[in-house]
């Protein structure tokens, strides 16, 4: 499996499986935090990163997703602490489910603390767990 492989399988399936959350894909008012949670799926390296903080030390992917691009969420939002509305919030976090549930095929997942209050006001994120294979992202 190829990061294009995953970021196909969700630009195609996203708007099916998260139904609520079409408009994140669709209305192009939300077209910068969709554009951005793709071009870290497409980036192989951040995802391989990603897929490891979650693995290896339970760090959910939408924690490591905002915390490595914290500058560009500052210039998005247009605010110091890069603050997201709720649907933005609850809809990034729809896209790592998508990623990791659909995707990548993991069979679990668990809400945990991730106390995010200086940037981002985020207080929970899911970490997943039991994927139906080994993952190994390819080129």
């Amino acid at each position: 499996m190829t990061a294009q492989d995953v970021a196909a399988k969700v630009k195609s399936e996203f708007s099916k499986v998260y139904t609520h959350f079409q408009e994140f894909q669709q209305n192009p008012d939300h077209r910068k935090y969709w554009d951005k949670c793709i071009e870290a799926v497409m980036d192989r390296e951040l995802l391989s990163h990603i897929i490891f903080c979650n693995d290896l030390f339970s760090i959910p992917p939408v924690k490591t997703f905002l915390m490595y691009y914290q500058d560009d969420f500052i210039l998005i939002t247009g605010k110091n602490n890069a603050e997201l509305d709720v649907f933005v919030k609850k809809s990034i976090g729809a896209f790592w489910g998508m990623v990791f549930k659909f995707a990548l095929g993991y069979q679990e997942q668990k809400s945990v603390s991730v106390s995010m209050y200086d940037y981002f006001i985020v207080k929970t994120a899911s970490c997943f767990s039991n994927p139906k294979t080994k993952i190994k992202l390819e080129g």
